[in-house]
Order: C-alpha cells, then structure tokens, then sequence
C-alpha cells in the first residue's frame, strides 16, 4: 500500500470511528435546495453480490434509488416540496462489463431503481471472442498486469444483453466508440468517437441515446470535446465527485462520485457522506470554467 493510500485509509477509518460521516449526511439533510448524487462503478463481480446489496441497502437509508428519468426531474423541482424528503442517487456502471447485466442491474431493479450504462460499442462488439481481453488491456486499463484480471473485470456485455436492458428500463449511455479520451481529437475523430457511438448504441437499443461519460480522467476533455458530446446529448457525466445542486449545476455537466462494489464499509460511508468531495472542489470550478468558454465561444 502506498503513502497515499495509507493517509486516505486512515482518514476515512478517522471519520467513521468520529463520526464525522454521520455529521456530514445531517448536514446535507437540512439542504433547503433539491440536490442528489451520482455513483460511478465498474466491475460488480458475482463474487461481491452480497457486499452490493448491503451497500444499497445503507445508500438507500439516506437516498432515493432513482432512475436517469427521475434524476432529471430534479432540476423541476421546488425547494419547498422537497426540503423534507431524502435526496435522489442515481446509479452509473463504467464501459459496458458483463457483470454489470448479471449482477448489478438485477440488484437496483429489487430496490426499485434503474442504472445507466455507459457502453463502449468496440468493446461490446468483441463479446465472445479473445479481443475482448486485448481491448480491456489496451484501451481501457493500460495499467493492467496480464494474470491479475478476473475475468469479470472484462468480460462485455453484447449487443443482446445492452437491448434487454434498455427494455426494462435502464438508461443506455455513450462512453465512446473506442474508450477514446476527449483531449485534442480532430473534428473528424470526435465525430466518431461521439457520433458514430451514438448511432451505434441507438440502433441495438432502439431508443435515444441521452447521456454521455467521458473517460479517464475528470480532465481528459477539452472544450471542442464538451461542445460535440452537446450536439449529441442531453446529460453529460464527469468523472469529478461533487452533490449535484440545481443553483449552480445543469444537466450538461453532471458530477459523479466514484464508489466501488469492492469498498469496505468505512470507505463507502465516507465517500457517501460527502467528505470525499472537498478533494474536488477547485476540479469541479476548473470545468465549470471550461463549459461556460466552450458556451462563449459557441455565442460567438
């Protein structure tokens, strides 16, 4: 384990054991405004079911399972309505894994709760076959030791699969054709990307294509990027944690906090109490500072 690892386990060990998580989710009770998270996962192995469930039911205590329809009326809300009621969570799952459809969609569906999805079409259309393996290591964890992946890490889901979930609800979302980054992409290379994705996930799913999730990094996009991902999009997620509060936030630029299946307890009630999003705060300034340029020079 690392240094910093060390410091962010010892941390979040020291918010649970002083209860500064549970003061943290009193606090964003008394919010007068509507406001609601989104968590981003990967992976939601067979193995890690039951520690799932057990996250859902503790998330559940404190929000509102929803769906991408629900999450959106969030901003159609008044203040006085809601002031008394829990907040929305909104469930994401990362580039497409098998495991999310056997594993994960079943399990928000039991607790009245739709996921989305963001898929990565190159990675769906090599399901069953051994680029499946090659792709996982070269575009989407460059990072990965050949032996240490479980199969469940980068297994895709199919075309099939993707369908069966856009019609029990789901929200299928476009995380770009080849698990592209969206910095420094010709037009031609963003249409792709962007475009060519969008059309591709419309015609297995037969239904709109709404949200979008860049990848990597919370700044692996530029301008150019964001203003293609709007030609295409209603929603855009970032990976850049942060309480979605409708005074300062829009649709386009959605914040989402990453909690995985794999976390223990201390590291999923800190993340969930909103102590985690003190990291990103000036992040989460820098693309707001970045969407209002791209909007200026669209003006123009």
């Amino acid at each position: 384990m690392t240094l910093r690892n060390q410091a962010r386990a010892f941390l979040m060990q020291a918010a649970s054991l002083t209860g500064a998580d549970s003061l943290a989710f009193a606090i964003q009770k008394r919010k007068l405004r509507p406001h609601g998270l989104v968590v981003a996962m990967h992976e939601t192995p067979a193995s890690l079911e039951a520690r799932f469930r057990e996250q859902l039911e503790f998330a559940s205590k404190h929000f509102t399972i929803t769906t991408l329809e629900g999450f959106a009326k969030l901003w159609e809300r008044s203040p006085e309505s809601e002031a008394s009621s829990k907040p929305l969570i909104l469930f994401t799952f990362d580039d497409g894994r098998e495991s999310n459809y056997s594993v994960a969609a079943p399990l928000l569906e039991s607790f009245g709760g739709r996921g989305v999805f963001f898929v990565v079409p190159a990675f769906a259309a090599s399901a069953s076959t051994e680029r499946a393996l090659t792709f996982y290591r070269t575009r989407m964890n460059p990072d990965s030791t050949p032996g240490d992946e479980n199969f469940e890490d980068w297994k895709p889901m199919d075309p099939a699969q993707i369908a069966d979930l856009a019609d029990r609800g789901h929200a299928i979302g476009n995380h770009t054709l080849t698990h592209e980054r969206m910095v420094g992409l010709s037009p031609e290379t963003l249409e792709r990307e962007i475009g060519d994705s969008a059309r591709q996930l419309a015609s297995w799913t037969k239904k709109p294509v709404d949200a979008f999730a860049w990848t990597f990094g919370w700044d692996a996009i530029d301008g150019n990027g964001w203003r293609a991902i709007q030609r295409y999009h209603r929603f855009c997620f970032s990976p850049c944690a942060g309480v979605i509060n409708t005074r300062y936030d829009h649709p386009s630029l959605i914040w989402r906090r990453e909690i995985e299946v794999r976390y223990s307890v201390p590291e999923y009630r800190f993340c969930y109490s909103g102590l985690v999003d003190l990291w990103w705060r000036n992040r989460r300034a820098r693309l707001r500072a970045m969407v209002r340029a791209s909007s200026a020079r669209n003006v123009e």
